[in-house]
């Protein structure tokens, strides 16, 4: 936790410390509040941020990691070590040579934690097709992750982390444990990156986070025909829902995924359904 502390204003820092060990996020609005969203809900901190002091927030996160930095700006993000992840909402301009250049209005600092075993009641569908559904919030990302760790400790796989949230890479280094024979492609579109893996890397299975259109849903049908298997997410309160949206309701009914597991709350399984 020290990681983000250290990027914080000193004042909201000081007030943040004390509710780190159940921290979800911490907000900082320029000219505005401070807060800290923890298990229990939102704390706001008795602190008034600038925005001299936001602007100066970012530019200490930015530094040091320039490039990679600009390019993830422009998607409205930067990881930071340890792999937690600062959102950034403001003004944005792309310059001609397609530097970022922000004006904050506001940072949301992503706490990462790793639980190593959240997959572990997955472990006999691992290396088969795995979607997890749920709405935001319940822990996909952190299961995902743990099942690539899993498989990844024994197999070659292939994580596409097209916004660098499940490997959060920094520096060309995974700030998360993914298993000692994965590969990741960082900041690259799920469609793309797919192809590229299952081109160059020969993975046993590839990993991907929150699908959604066309373009997603057939490279995954084309991976999965290829004999790779992908693991992966989507945005949905169920199995219904998904089968409601054209595309990815398609892959549902063809059966592409031979485990669909649902999460009803923070790391918690509601269903299990398996097509093998």
């Amino acid at each position: 936790m020290n990681t983000i502390l250290q990027y914080l204003p000193a004042e909201a820092a000081r007030e943040a410390e004390p509710l780190m060990d159940s921290a979800r996020e911490i907000r900082l609005m320029s000219n505005g509040a401070a807060a800290v969203m923890t298990d229990k809900g939102l704390i706001r901190l008795p602190v008034v941020i600038t925005q001299s002091q936001l602007r100066n927030t970012l530019n200490y996160i930015c530094r040091g990691a320039a490039y990679s930095a600009q390019h993830s700006l422009r998607e409205g993000y930067v990881t930071l070590e340890g792999g937690h992840r600062v959102g950034v909402c403001g003004r944005l301009a792309v310059g001609a040579g397609g530097e970022a250049m922000v004006e904050p209005s506001a940072l949301c600092f992503r706490v990462a934690r790793e639980i190593t075993g959240a997959a572990k009641a997955l472990e006999r569908y691992l290396g088969g097709s795995i979607l997890v559904i749920s709405p935001p919030g319940c822990g996909k990302t952190t299961l995902l992750r743990d099942a690539a760790r899993m498989l990844g400790d024994r197999e070659p796989v292939c994580i596409v982390d097209e916004r660098s949230e499940l490997a959060a890479m920094r520096g060309g280094v995974p700030q998360m444990d993914v298993g000692a024979y994965t590969c990741v492609l960082d900041g690259v579109k799920k469609p793309q990156g797919m192809m590229m893996a299952l081109r160059a890397m020969s993975p046993r299975a590839i990993v991907t986070d929150e699908i959604g259109g066309d373009e997603d849903a057939e490279a995954i049908f084309r991976a999965v025909n290829s004999g790779v298997a992908v693991m992966t997410s989507v945005h949905a309160a169920d199995a219904g829902e998904v089968r409601r949206r054209t595309a990815l309701g398609g892959l549902l009914d063809r059966h592409i995924f031979g485990c669909v597991v649902t999460l009803g709350g923070v790391g918690v399984i509601t269903e299990v359904n398996c097509y093998a």
